[in-house]
């Protein structure tokens, strides 16, 4: 369960949809530019 961990973070906070941000993830409300995410997003 500890291992599966990291994995499901970086899916809720980058990739699912959440209803009280208009349906983006959280990771959009930082405003990162293209560039930006692709170091970010490992």
């Amino acid at each position: 369960r500890a291992n599966y961990l990291p994995y499901w973070l970086h899916d809720y906070n980058w990739h699912r949809p959440h209803a009280s941000l208009n349906h983006q993830p959280p990771i959009s409300r930082l405003g990162l530019s293209v560039n930006n995410v692709v170091g970010l997003h490992t």
